[in-house]
């Protein structure tokens, strides 16, 4: 039977795997979004995400790109 020590250890494994893997698919998807962005605010996206330390800062960054995103849809929907 395998102890406790190491069902706790191949958990603990799990979790961080899973973890990254979903930090991994958050930045795709951001950097996605970027490209998405008007060139001339592109860089400060990109250098925004380049210096996201945690996944509370990539998030920041998604919201502001959605703010940017929105903005862009509504001056492209209206002709401004």
């Amino acid at each position: 039977m395998v102890s406790e020590n190491i069902k706790s250890f191949v958990e603990e494994i799990n979790n961080q795997v899973k973890n990254e893997g979903k930090y991994i698919e958050l930045l795709s998807t951001v950097e996605y979004l970027i490209n998405l962005v008007e060139p001339d605010k592109r860089e400060q996206f990109k250098n925004a995400l380049n210096n996201a330390e945690n996944m509370d800062d990539v998030n920041e960054v998604l919201g502001a790109l959605k703010l940017q995103l929105g903005a862009q849809g509504a001056k492209k929907l209206l002709s401004i």
